[in-house]
């Protein structure tokens, strides 16, 4: 006799990026909110701007009366509007096609009303065009092959027939791995002419990571879970050390009690600091300190976070950019200026470079640890 067996699998892990829609980033925000009422950014006093090369970001902006606009800003403060939807900026995820002329726009809280939908935006045109997710299955991730082609990772959550190490789907045996007791099946689809076609099905292990075992997977240029290359890695300082101890002396009070320790984030500028959350994702955090001229160990000029305020670092050649839930930094790492202040932006960062599209493999996770 048949038997069935219901598989739930969660996808989202962290994202400081873009990230999921659980990710620690996002669940970082929720734990503050519930704390303490939301602080407001405090005042940051009137900071002369150095001039830098030119820059463009990716950000996210509130629209009105609702949804997010997905907006290309330049340096010298021209904004290009790409596409309007219909869903809140927070946890909104990007992916790139490989020749910079397509993205896609996932919104993965639409998942819980049904399939979830997603985006795809010509960015020379700047049309955009709604496309509900794949049916069968939670998605995990949405991303380009390198043909240009949009691609959609699912898990099977509904009810799967299991006969001994096999199941069965559409007269196929599907051979389970390792005989895994929460084992499910993965599909991979593309999009073609409006329609998601299924090019791969898999058996998998019942974990997070459950649609990376599609061959599929590993043709993607870039995705929504990918990682962003200019992020920075984040190195745990030991408590006895030497950098640690500093720190402790110089913040005091760190205006929070967010368990952690500091962490050490490497530029081309020199080293900068922050509080690190620990736990198997971990993320940044305010307070950020760097040195500047004379050596002192001070907050970065013109940040003004939060005290809780999470923190993404990014570099792009002597740029750095500092990004909090909805403000954007960008610093000169030679002369550690302020180059230019936005505030009222969701997910900003550097604006892809041709080659610069991270794989599938690099998450949101591993990009910054």
């Amino acid at each position: 006799m048949a038997l069935t067996y219901s598989v739930d699998v969660v996808f989202f892990r962290e994202n400081f990026n873009m990230v999921r829609t659980s990710s620690l980033f996002s669940a970082l925000l929720l734990v503050s909110a519930c704390q303490k009422p939301p602080e407001a950014s405090p005042a940051a006093p009137e900071v002369a701007r150095v001039k830098v090369a030119p820059f463009s970001l990716s950000v996210l902006q509130d629209a009105a009366p609702s949804g997010c606009t997905w907006l290309r800003l330049e340096s010298d403060g021209r904004r290009r509007a790409l596409v309007t939807v219909d869903a809140a900026c927070d946890g909104l995820q990007l992916a790139w096609s490989a020749d910079g002329k397509h993205a896609a726009v996932r919104d993965p809280a639409g998942s819980a009303r049904g399939p979830g939908r997603v985006w795809t935006v010509d960015l020379t045109s700047g049309q955009g065009v709604a496309q509900l997710l794949p049916e069968e299955g939670l998605t995990g991730a949405v991303g380009f092959d390198s043909a240009g082609r949009l691609v959609a990772l699912t898990a099977h959550t509904g009810e799967l027939v299991r006969r001994d190490d096999a199941f069965l789907f559409e007269g196929r045996r599907i051979p389970i791995p390792e005989l895994d007791e929460g084992a499910g099946l993965a599909h991979a689809y593309r999009l073609e002419a409006g329609t998601w076609k299924r090019i791969e099905t898999v058996a998998t292990r019942g974990d997070a990571d459950a649609v990376f075992a599609l061959a599929t997977a590993e043709m993607l240029v870039s995705s929504t879970v990918s990682g962003d290359s200019d992020a920075l890695a984040a190195q745990g300082l030991d408590e006895g050390s030497q950098d640690a101890i500093r720190l402790d002396a110089v913040v005091p009070h760190r205006g929070h009690d967010v368990f952690g320790g500091w962490a050490r984030v490497e530029s081309r500028g020199g080293p900068l600091f922050a509080w690190q959350t620990t736990g198997e994702q971990t993320a940044l955090m305010m307070p950020v300190r760097w040195e500047v001229e004379d050596g002192h160990l001070a907050e970065p000029e013109g940040l003004a976070l939060p005290a809780r305020s999470p923190v993404r670092a990014m570099a792009r050649g002597d740029l750095l950019l500092l990004a909090g839930a909805t403000q954007a930094r960008v610093y000169d790492l030679g002369s550690r200026r302020l180059a230019a202040s936005f505030d009222g932006l969701w997910g900003a960062r550097f604006w892809p470079e041709p080659g610069s599209l991270v794989p599938h493999g690099a998450t949101a996770a591993s990009g910054q640890p």
